[in-house]
């Protein structure tokens, strides 16, 4: 074929209906709706494609979502913005001026002791604030370095560009921001992404009633945590501006310009294999450039037990890569058009403005906060996506699948130093007290093999990753053939428990004749009156795909000797 014939050659053109029907038989003949149609946690369906047809229907709302989140942000790229860990403020002021020079771009201080900050100390850090960007946490009892402003003069307290987050309004010059809207308790209590925008809103609209709008508008700074679900957070961050630029419209003024600070999330964080938290944190970083952060923090990946300086030297790297490697910094709005994200930015904007008015509705954010309604709301979709978990329905590396018994997992909780994330809801929480209840036991735990290992070794493999999510490493036998070998294999190995790999028909034959103290389950699903019959003997229960592994593996556990101190 010549250069000019490849010019000339044509596709043939594809209607949804055809992908659809071709879809269908690659899947077994299974409906795209009942297969490939996907529930967020939040109730918002998840197609299988996305086409221009689709965009098309948004009219006009494609335009004005792509023109908020420009004017939103304004300019190109994000501020890495990772924090330093000190004993001191002279410890703080050189671990900055290391880091600033090895690629983060603001000042970021974040109360760890109370410090005793001299004027010679404020000094040096007065020289950093006028040159950087900078991020101020502080507590009621920490408040000495804001007298760092005492130290800068009046033409260069116009340039200072920050933000400060306190527990009570801080006094700051020029245009540094002191009013902020965080959703982070929202997040770190397992609330939906619904949830964080609408009480975004709601919390935007009580500061307004106590003040002017545009003044308050303008002291405005926001803080989003970012989770790993990657193009539903991107949309998360997208919808942000959106909802802000209705928002202001609605109080018939031009929409201010207000920073969307944003962290890697802890919720899907896990001591257990705790490698793997760099991968969530590479996943949910590009997720926040790609939806337009103005700046981010990444947690390192042993951020809860006690960091070391080299993880935080990898947590500001994850961030540097991802600068150098993609050029996405280059870029206003680089998710901009996607079928799928424009859609998905608009079904967010419409859920979360429906929840802002419900809340509004029912007395505003003060109101549902202290009357337990919107906690209660709150709690029930954590408790659905903590059940997710625990049928496996959402994996978590390391933790809930592909789990490594013989780990050595810390026993260290997190710095003290970061309060609000000790409380926050983890989903691997359930399975690290499974993994630390395992390591206090003795229990004898087995799979047996009833049947050739090529016939038995997709239930024997589910079964070892299930008992490893609980620290538990089982025996495996050898083919045993009948049930005088299977009680002989458990006498002789001192059992606990086990569970039995065979087909129904072998399981029915064996069953009957096994005599043992051990505790037997079968692997796999089977129907109710089988199973009936069958618990009439030695079995107990079965393990299969889409329980609830927590439970199931505490009934296990349940079954060990406590190990004693002298043993």
């Amino acid at each position: 074929m010549t250069i000019e014939s490849m010019k000339q050659t044509k596709f043939p053109t594809r209607t949804y209906d055809e992908w659809q029907n071709s879809a269908e038989k690659a899947i077994g003949g299974k409906s795209v709706e009942a297969a490939l149609r996907t529930q967020t946690i939040e109730g918002i369906t998840l197609e299988p494609l996305y086409t221009q047809e689709m965009l098309n229907k948004l009219g006009g709302i494609t335009d004005f979502q792509q023109e908020a989140v420009r004017s939103g942000k304004r300019k190109a790229g994000w501020l890495i913005a990772q924090e330093v860990l000190t004993d001191s403020p002279e410890d703080f002021l050189a671990k900055t001026k290391e880091d600033l020079s090895k690629g983060n771009d603001m000042v970021v201080y974040t109360s760890s002791h109370e410090f005793d900050w001299t004027d010679s100390s404020l000094k040096q850090l007065a020289k950093l604030i006028v040159k950087h960007p900078f991020y101020f946490k502080v507590t009621s009892e920490d408040t000495g370095i804001l007298r760092v402003f005492d130290f800068i003069d009046d033409e260069q307290k116009k340039e200072l560009k920050g933000v400060i987050f306190s527990e009570e309004q801080a006094a700051a010059p020029g245009n540094v921001r002191t009013r902020l809207v965080d959703t982070i308790p929202i997040h770190h209590a397992g609330g939906t992404i619904i949830h964080e925008l609408g009480v975004a809103l709601s919390i935007l609209a009580e500061s307004i009633k106590d003040g002017e709008y545009m003044e308050t508008a303008r002291n405005t700074w926001i803080r989003f945590a970012v989770d790993t679900q990657f193009f539903q957070e991107i949309a998360k961050l997208r919808a942000f501006r959106v909802l802000w630029r209705a928002f202001s419209e609605a109080y018939g003024e031009e929409a201010v310009t207000i920073p969307v600070y944003t962290e890697t999330s802890v919720r899907s964080y896990s001591k257990l294999d705790p490698y793997v938290n760099l991968l969530r944190a590479g996943n949910a970083t590009f997720s926040a450039v790609l939806g337009g952060t103005d700046a981010h923090t990444v947690h390192p990946h042993d951020f809860l037990t006690i960091s070391q300086p080299t993880s935080r030297r990898i947590a500001r790297n994850v961030q540097l890569v991802i600068k150098e490697e993609s050029h996405v910094s280059r870029v206003m709005d680089a998710s901009a058009g996607s079928y799928f994200i424009e859609q998905l930015t608009n079904e967010y904007v419409e859920a979360s403005w429906n929840y802002f008015l419900e809340i509004e509705e029912a007395g505003g954010y003060s109101e549902v906060i202290g009357s337990g309604w919107l906690t209660d709301d709150i709690q029930s979709k954590w408790m659905e996506r903590k059940k997710l978990a625990a049928e496996r329905k959402i994996s978590l590396v390391g933790t809930n699948v592909y789990a490594n018994p013989q780990e050595a997992v810390k026993d260290q909780s997190i710095d003290s130093s970061h309060l609000e994330y000790i409380t926050a809801k983890r989903l691997a929480t359930s399975f690290e007290k499974l993994r630390a209840q395992a390591r206090e036991l003795e229990l004898k735990v087995a799979i047996l093999h009833l049947g050739p290992l090529k016939e038995v070794k997709a239930k024997s493999d589910f079964v070892e990753g299930l008992l490893a999510v609980g620290g538990i490493e089982p025996e495996i036998s050898p083919e045993l053939c009948d049930a005088a070998s299977v009680n002989r294999y458990l006498n002789d190995h001192h059992i606990d428990y086990a569970v039995l790999c065979g087909d129904a028909e072998t399981l029915d034959r064996l069953i009957p004749e096994i005599q043992t103290a051990a505790v037997l389950d079968v692997a796999g699903r089977f129907d109710a009156s089988q199973m009936a019959a069958w618990k009439t003997g030695a079995i107990s229960d079965a393990v299969y795909s889409g329980q609830n592994i927590v439970s199931k593996l505490e009934q296990i556990l349940n079954l060990g000797k406590k190990v004693l101190p002298n043993d």
